[in-house]
């Protein structure tokens, strides 16, 4: 029982960081149809400020507060080195990969490839079946779960998410209505890097930090992403929960390395049987 309640309580609270991440994931892919590969190098990114903050301002919680910023600002200018590719998604990709290969190679010169720590911001645990909790971990699915909320009443309460759904639509007809669609393009990919900077800050106590952290969490979220449905905010959030729930269970009867496999063959098995079961954005789902 302890087994399973630690599994299930950090397959939680891993799910609601990799719903953050693959929400502004899909704010930049599903809303604006851009695939933004450097998306996991983004989160990277704000995982090694909060050390930095950590290291050299003695602040963990600074870097709740810089990552988002920073990070937004990279993701801002990424936006505009793609205004002259960005319908093109071949070129896209192929100019996001030479980002994250610059986040990656930037980030080995300067800090080298020996894995970095953040300790806890603070080491207060609960009992659960007679063994410690983190109190932090419980921290990191509260802050998750209500900038998920805040998103979601962004995304599909205001008018800023109705022009950038309408924009993703169609960009000629909003472009001669009066939306700025460039602009909308730039306020997303700051919204998504910002989210991927605050994923990577509030995980940060909780793994290793190295320059290949972001490749390795970017399938994972891209096909979250993709099984959850184009555009649909919650539906990715539902899936990256049921992802990492899934995958700590496995780690109990199994090794890390074969719970993930198990984990992926599953979901590549909904992908191709009938993703449907998990929700799919509509031109999906029409076939278009």
């Amino acid at each position: 029982m302890s087994k399973l309640a630690f599994g299930l309580l950090n397959g939680v609270v891993w799910g609601t960081v990799l719903a953050l991440l693959s929400s502004g994931l899909n704010v930049v892919f599903g809303l604006m149809g851009t695939v933004n590969v450097a998306h996991g190098s983004l989160y990277m990114f704000g995982a090694y400020l909060a050390w930095i903050c950590f290291s050299f301002l003695d602040s963990f919680w600074l870097s709740l507060i810089v990552s988002p910023l920073a990070v937004g600002l990279v993701g801002v200018s990424i936006g505009f080195l793609l205004k002259p590719v960005r319908k093109d998604p071949i070129l896209t990709v192929l100019g996001t990969f030479g980002i994250t290969i610059l986040l990656q190679g930037s980030t080995l010169v300067l800090w080298g490839g020996t894995p970095r720590r953040v300790p806890l911001p603070f080491d207060s645990t609960f009992s659960l079946f007679g063994t410690g909790y983190s109190f932090y971990r419980i921290f990191v699915a509260l802050v998750s779960g209500l900038v998920l909320y805040c998103l979601w009443f962004l995304v599909e309460r205001t008018k800023f998410g109705l022009r950038l759904r309408a924009s993703r639509e169609d960009p000629e007809l909003s472009s001669a209505i009066g939306i700025p669609v460039f602009n909308l393009f730039l306020l997303g990919f700051a919204l998504g890097g910002a989210l991927a900077g605050l994923s990577g800050a509030l995980i940060a106590p909780l793994v290793s930090l190295t320059p290949e952290m972001g490749l390795r969490i970017f399938a994972i979220v891209f096909l979250i992403v993709i099984i959850g449905g184009l555009g649909k905010i919650w539906r990715s959030v539902v899936v990256a929960i049921y992802f990492a729930v899934f995958r700590g269970l496995a780690s109990i009867f199994l090794d890390s390395t074969k719970g993930l496999i198990l984990t992926f063959s599953l979901a590549l098995l909904v992908v191709l049987v009938n993703p449907s079961i998990l929700g799919r954005s509509s031109a999906n789902a029409n076939g278009s």
